[in-house]
């Protein structure tokens, strides 16, 4: 059962950790180091920093960070900031990895900053704030399925992600990570850009990795998504009007568009 607290000093991680959803509003500047389990930490107002293998992360509004299991973490927020944290199951999660992977290996997630990458885990984080913050009761007859699909929809992306890496013989953690982050930051200008000129010479000057190389990268590791895929990413039911607006924002259907990268 998934154990739902409210936090507004610092947390004693005394109690349960996996499988609970932690809501933080801060009241005071904190700083924290524990051991963590998976955790997807998810920032909804200001910016939190963490410190973890050597590295030190910003993640802000809207943003966030998918933490492997057993890592050591430091957490500093300023007052008034807002966060999500939600410790996932390991058994759970390896669980549904050697359900998908046929593989006993324990998933390694790559740790990379995100933020609308995926559309359809941003709006389950989405719903669960909003339930958080507004229907307490519905969030908890709903949070055990929430949990288990924000789960599958990890690994699954994961396990995809590796497989297209295995494609293009880049065995080593690191590696994948820097490269997955520059193919982060290129869905993530696409994003913001959308309405803009934008050119594969664009792209690569300014995520700062070769044209040539970005654009195997990201068809490798994203595939070829279908128009109507897309469109429906973007919330619209239909492909057809979706490709108006597309062309009278961007001057170029899709699949020019898709063609001209």
């Amino acid at each position: 059962m998934i154990q739902l607290e409210e936090i507004t000093s610092i947390p004693t991680f005394s109690n349960q950790l996996e499988n609970k959803l932690l809501y933080s509003n801060h009241t005071n500047d904190i700083s924290i180091s524990y051991q963590s389990t998976y955790t997807i930490k998810y920032v909804i107002d200001g910016v939190k920093h963490y410190n973890y293998n050597n590295q030190d992360i910003e993640v802000s509004n809207s943003q966030y960070l998918i933490l492997n299991n057993d890592s050591l973490i430091t957490t500093e927020a300023k007052k008034g900031t807002k966060g999500l944290s939600l410790f996932l199951s390991s058994k759970l999660i390896n669980e549904i990895s050697h359900f998908y992977s046929r593989s006993n290996s324990s998933i390694k997630f790559l740790q990379v900053i995100q933020r609308n990458s995926n559309q359809k885990f941003n709006n389950l984080l989405n719903e669960i704030v909003y339930l958080y913050e507004n229907n307490q009761i519905s969030l908890k007859q709903q949070i055990d399925d929430l949990f288990v699909a924000i789960s599958e929809l990890i690994v699954q992306e994961q396990l995809s992600i590796d497989n297209n890496f295995m494609n293009l013989k880049v065995v080593k953690h690191n590696t994948k990570r820097e490269l997955y982050k520059s193919i982060i930051e290129t869905k993530e200008y696409l994003n913001d850009n959308f309405k803009e000129k934008i050119s594969l010479d664009i792209i690569s000057r300014d995520v700062g990795v070769s044209k040539y190389y970005l654009h195997r990268l990201f068809r490798e590791i994203n595939g070829n998504t279908s128009i109507f895929e897309i469109a429906f990413k973007c919330g619209f039911d239909n492909s057809a009007y979706f490709s108006n607006v597309f062309k009278k924002h961007v001057g170029l259907s899709p699949t020019q568009f898709r063609k001209a990268l």
